[in-house]
Formats: C-alpha cells, sequence, structure tokens
C-alpha cells in the first residue's frame, strides 16, 4: 500500500515546503499530493484552509507552483506526483494553460476537487490526463456511476460518522469490494479523509485499498520534525506489513 503525503504546496512558502517534500520522501512517503493553493478552498477544513491562505498570500502565480513541483521532480526523479486542484482554479487558469504546465512537470494524474463543472474533466479527459473520482462512504449511486466512468483514480473516503455509512456496506473493506468491482483491477483506489491513527491506517491497509492520504496525521506533527519522522516510518512498515 502506497502512503501519499499531503504537501501544502507554498507554506509558509515555496523554500519551506520543498525541504518537506524531502523529508517526506526521505522518510518512505511513496506519493506527494501537491496542491495548486485555491482562492476559495471550499472543500477543506478550517486547518487546511488556513495553510493555503498563507500560501496564496506568498504568491498568486500559479506556474510558480508549478515550477516548485518541477523542483521536487529534479531531486526525486522516481516520486510520484499527484496534483491536487480545484476545478475553479483550472478554470481561473484557464483550461489550455492548466494542460500546458502539467505537460511542462509530465504529469497526468489530478486529484481533482470539485463536481460543479462536468465540462472540465471531461477537457482534461480528452487531453489525455487521468482526473480523479470521490466516493464517500454513503456509497451513493452517482458516486459510484462517476467512478466507473472515469478514468482516473478513485478517492474514498475513510472515516466519517458512522450514521452516514451505507449499511449495505458497512466496513471499509465492503466498500473497497465494491468499487473495485466496478472500476476493475487497473485504476487505483486509494482512501483518506478520517484517518487520524495508526489504528485507522492499519484498517486502511488491511481493507485491500492500494493507498492512503496522510493529511493532519503527519501535519500536525511539524512542530517536533522527529515525532513526524517517527511516525512516517510506522506508517511505512505497517503499509509493507510489518
Amino acid at each position: 500500500m502506497k502512503l501519499i503525503a499531503y504537501l501544502s504546496n507554498g507554506y509558509p512558502n515555496l523554500e519551506e515546503s520543498f525541504l518537506r517534500a524531502k523529508r517526506y520522501i526521505e522518510n518512505g512517503i511513496d506519493i506527494i499530493e501537491a496542491d495548486i493553493p485555491a482562492a476559495n478552498p471550499y472543500l477543506d477544513n478550517d486547518f487546511l484552509k488556513a495553510r493555503i491562505k498563507i500560501a496564496r498570500q506568498q504568491t498568486v502565480n500559479y506556474e510558480e507552483y508549478f515550477d516548485a513541483i518541477l523542483r521536487i521532480q529534479n531531486e526525486y526523479p522516481n516520486i510520484e506526483i499527484i496534483i491536487n486542484i480545484y476545478e475553479d482554479t483550472i478554470i481561473e487558469m484557464g483550461v489550455d494553460n492548466f494542460i500546458q504546465n502539467m505537460k511542462k512537470i509530465n504529469n497526468r494524474t489530478v486529484l481533482l476537487a470539485g463536481t460543479l463543472f462536468p465540462d472540465v474533466r471531461e477537457k482534461l479527459v480528452n487531453a489525455g490526463f487521468e482526473p480523479s473520482s470521490f466516493v464517500t462512504r454513503e456509497m451513493k449511486n452517482e458516486d459510484i456511476e462517476l467512478a466507473k466512468n472515469s478514468n482516473g483514480f478513485v478517492y474514498l473516503e475513510g472515516f466519517a460518522n458512522p450514521d452516514k455509512y451505507n449499511e449495505n456496506y458497512p466496513t471499509l473493506k465492503d466498500c473497497v469490494f465494491k468499487v473495485r468491482s466496478v472500476i476493475g483491477k487497473d485504476r487505483k483506489i486509494f482512501v483518506g479523509i478520517g484517518v487520524h491513527t495508526p489504528e485507522q491506517f492499519k484498517e486502511v491497509y488491511e481493507s485491500g485499498a492500494d493507498g492512503v492520504f496522510l493529511g493532519s496525521i503527519i501535519l500536525k506533527q511539524e512542530d517536533n520534525l522527529n515525532k513526524q519522522s517517527q511516525l512516517i516510518k510506522k506508517l511505512k512498515n505497517i503499509s509493507i506489513g510489518q
């Protein structure tokens, strides 16, 4: 199972976020989820919104964020990178401009936030990119259908209020099995949201997911980098069945 670390690109500045990416990779992270800071990150929690706001106070030039990602790639050519971006930001940039920036970093994998502008997804797919789809623990038919008809990875919600869980798929393993039956074995299922403890992390591993997003579980350890490094290494061991 791959470890995917969220990188607040540009927080508190581009140099510091580059150094954070280095620490992640050197401690065993497999994939970097690098965000392109949005003007209105309406789907993010308050903790991440604050970081995104600070990043945008440094620069609102989106090409600088892509240059920062290219720097990571040049330093670590074997690392996978997922580009986290809102539909609104792509529209603000211009779809063609976004596509050119993605080609500059030679990347096709997009964690596409939002479902308000389906034409954005369509244009990306037609241009050869692989935007993600999102499935919550409610396992709504429309979400499953979008996942089926998409070509990117599926972002599956890990843990939420149990009252919202679909009674037909009560466990995370049930959800992974259902999504897998719909999308096939070649596309990836990455689990995120609500993964706050090593115990929850182990449940993700046992569910059969291909990867797990690490957000606040490691971000909130930044005041103690040694502790953060040890946690990443511990999670790495779990992810390989140790």
